[in-house]
């Protein structure tokens, strides 16, 4: 009787077992149905995601301006207009028409203890450079001492892409230049080299006749 009674029990824990077995195979075949508000959080949570790329797109600046730095001083310059400072105080904002720079420098080329300013660029098709010295607690236009301009043999096939830029106590104008008869290379860059004296003149102090690097 006790043997009839354990495989009675046997057979009911083989059942049991087998019906669970069956169970969870059956719960793991049968699709899970995602709700709509699941798919609307999701959705919504990638359409912030998105929204926030096109926001950092659109708020990138467009317009970059130049600036440099002596001592106390800034100058910057964007879409045309110079501003220069001393200690946070605006000393010059100018607004300069159709005028596009290139380069920008604060700097003492000749070592009065009064800064220049150099802006080189653009005005249509052609190069410009603008200087501004201080002075007495003003900023005023070097246009008496104006810049010198390419004369002589130093314009002698002048082919433009002109940039400004400085190299240790001289500031030095760059151009491309082409079919010179008097240059070794014929075709290449000048490089004019000028020092700015205390007396507010340019001394041209050399030329340097350079073949581009991709030719």
């Amino acid at each position: 009787m006790a043997k009839l009674l354990k495989f009675f029990l046997f057979l009911l824990l083989v059942g049991f077992l087998v019906y669970i077995f069956f169970y969870i195979a059956k719960l793991d075949n049968k699709p899970e149905n995602t709700e709509v508000t699941d798919i609307d959080v999701v959705k919504a949570y990638g359409d912030s995601l998105s929204q926030i790329a096109v926001d950092d797109t659109v708020s990138k600046p467009t317009d970059t301006a130049l600036t440099s730095a002596f001592e106390d001083f800034t100058i910057s310059v964007s879409t045309g207009n110079i501003h220069i400072e001393k200690s946070h105080a605006v000393l010059l904002d100018n607004q300069l028409v159709d005028f596009k720079a290139s380069s920008v420098f604060a700097t003492d080329l000749n070592g009065n203890e009064k800064p220049e300013f150099w802006v080189g660029g653009w005005r249509g098709k052609n190069y410009r450079i603008i200087a501004f010295e201080y002075e007495s607690g003003r900023v005023r236009s070097v246009r008496s001492v104006r810049f010198p301009a390419i004369m002589g043999r130093q314009r002698l096939g002048y082919a433009g892409a002109d940039s400004l830029y400085l190299e240790k106590a001289a500031i030095v104008h760059s151009f491309d230049f082409e079919n010179d008869p008097y240059s070794d290379i014929g075709f290449g860059i000048r490089l004019c080299y000028y020092k700015y004296g205390a007396d507010g003149s340019f001394v041209l102090t050399k030329t340097l006749d350079l073949q581009k690097e991709d030719e």
